[in-house]
């Protein structure tokens, strides 16, 4: 498997952890069995079946750039996988599978492992049973009988009404609470603070779904809310937010679960309309923009009543994207005034790696790669510059999407705009479509117009498609990319068709 970037955590928490916030979940209830490398986890799973070629879903949280990380293991000839996670502190970790073996479904198995630790995963295929072993053991073993369910509902959330949506997500947070008081009931002698985390971790996945409840039917919304002449958001949707954006999720007192880094994210999006308006003030185009939009978000973080690390949670995910773009005196003096030494090092660090991963392939390597079958490539880079590499020369616009997923349509309905906008310019579209089947992959493309001169839209056999967006970062859907004529990843976060103008001043930057 392909060696993922390692992401350094934010100083900061182990600070918070020593001053005694989070000092339970490291204290003597949690058991060591093997001493490992202190600043990472290490997962192990073992297949009874031995079986190789099956995949897993690992997911983890990368509090740097406020976003989940995803990894997809598959298993060798021995059935087996083991992954390395970067891990500063003890860190939440979400794992399922496509066996479908009881207690491995989306939200049931999640680890909470401390640095230097491992958890062993025995998935026993043959018996239908799952044991763990090493950190914690005891705990995740009790957790597989009183496991935490999420509705896959969120392909219609937006489909309902916003009240009856959030009738739904408070549903699954009364019966996750429910499973984790039997869970208590059934083993009173678990951690207490492996029991508060898991409270915590539903807590968030209640916040993270509220939260995308309110942002989506905003943005419905949002022509009749301005045409009514509001200037933030109507009461019924910041009743959502309140109930959402509490206490214990802003000041939390146990290690932050996944769902946590996409919370913060939405957190700043919707308090920046509350504070600010729902139509921004003006930007001078003529000096540094982005420091602009990113002082102004930084004033609404400041503003929040939110522990100092999750402040610094909420700084790092806007401020890494403003230096991937490009880093100048000014900006950097305004983030040495906000941030701590340590997390814009770290930021930097992540930057120069991310910047190797992109690069694009040495020529003698391309020259091979061209001789090489797609069908025999299993590396995600490999994949991906194979696919790129007979329109060098361009720039490459990709769109990862799938025909499941409702904003992903909204944006290619924009791809007139899109197309009108970027005339003139060497522009290829490239399609990667997710988890797609192929009868309503071709509809779309056929509705959408996505094949044609400069459109190349690929749908990928399932392993290949996973490696490319493991390679590519992709986080969510729809992710945009943008590759220089040489090859070279430029971002994993360009414009989307619906700000065509943004995407215009990104490729011209990249043809002069």
């Amino acid at each position: 498997m392909k060696k993922t970037l390692i992401f350094a955590l934010l100083a900061i928490f182990t600070a918070t952890i020593q001053a005694g916030n989070l000092a339970d979940m490291t204290g003597n209830d949690w058991q060591d069995t093997v001493s490992y490398a202190a600043d990472s986890v290490t997962i192990s799973f073992q297949l009874a079946s031995k079986k190789s070629g099956e995949m897993a879903t690992l997911i983890y949280p990368d509090f740097l750039s406020c976003e989940v990380t995803t990894l997809k293991p598959i298993t060798d000839k021995d059935g087996r996988w083991t992954v390395k996670i970067p891990a500063y502190r003890t860190v939440h970790v979400q794992i399922w599978d496509g066996n479908k073996i009881h207690g491995i479904v989306w939200g049931a198995i999640n680890l909470f492992c401390r640095p230097g630790t491992m958890a062993e995963i025995h998935l026993d295929d043959i018996n239908d049973r799952i044991v763990f072993k090493g950190e914690n053991a005891e705990a995740h073993n009790a957790q597989i009988q009183h496991y935490l369910n999420v509705d896959d509902f969120h392909g219609s959330m937006f489909r309902m009404d916003m009240q009856e949506a959030a009738k739904v997500i408070r549903r699954i947070r009364e019966r996750n609470f429910h499973n984790i008081d039997t869970l208590c009931a059934a083993h009173p002698n678990l951690p207490k603070r492996y029991v508060e985390s898991l409270r915590q971790m539903a807590r968030y996945s209640f916040a993270m779904d509220m939260t995308q409840n309110v942002m989506g039917h905003v943005m419905d919304s949002i022509l009749s809310i301005v045409k009514h002449g509001e200037k933030t958001l109507p009461k019924e949707h910041l009743a959502l937010l309140h109930e959402a954006e509490t206490q214990e999720l802003l000041f939390p007192r146990s290690p932050l679960p996944c769902d946590a880094a996409r919370y913060f994210h939405d957190i700043v999006w919707l308090e920046k309309m509350v504070q600010k308006g729902i139509v921004s003030e003006e930007i001078d185009t003529d000096s540094d923009w982005q420091l602009q939009e990113l002082v102004t978000k930084y004033d609404v973080i400041n503003s929040l009543s939110a522990s100092p690390d999750v402040k610094q949670i909420m700084k790092s995910a806007l401020a890494l994207p403003l230096c991937e773009d490009k880093q100048t005196a000014e900006r950097e003096t305004f983030l040495e005034g906000q941030m701590s030494a340590e997390v814009l090092e770290a930021m930097h660090r992540l930057i120069r790696q991310k910047k190797t991963e992109f690069a694009s392939l040495p020529e003698e390597e391309f020259a091979t790669l061209e001789e090489t079958p797609l069908d025999s490539l299993i590396d995600g880079k490999e994949i991906f510059q194979k696919l790129i590499s007979p329109y060098r020369g361009r720039v490459i616009y990709v769109d990862v999407w799938g025909t499941w997923c409702g904003p992903c349509q909204r944006e290619l309905e924009h791809l007139p705009k899109l197309h009108e906008a970027l005339k003139g310019l060497p522009v290829t579209y490239m399609y990667l479509a997710n988890n797609s089947p192929e009868e309503l992959w071709k509809k779309a493309a056929k509705r959408f117009g996505l094949e044609g001169t400069d459109h190349v839209n690929l749908l990928l056999p399932k392993e290949q498609q996973n490696a490319v967006e493991q390679h590519l970062g992709v986080r969510g859907f729809p992710t945009y990319v943008l590759v220089a004529p040489d090859g070279t990843i430029v971002t994993n976060q360009a414009p989307r068709p619906s700000s065509p103008l943004d995407v215009r001043k990104a490729i011209q930057k990249l043809v002069e």
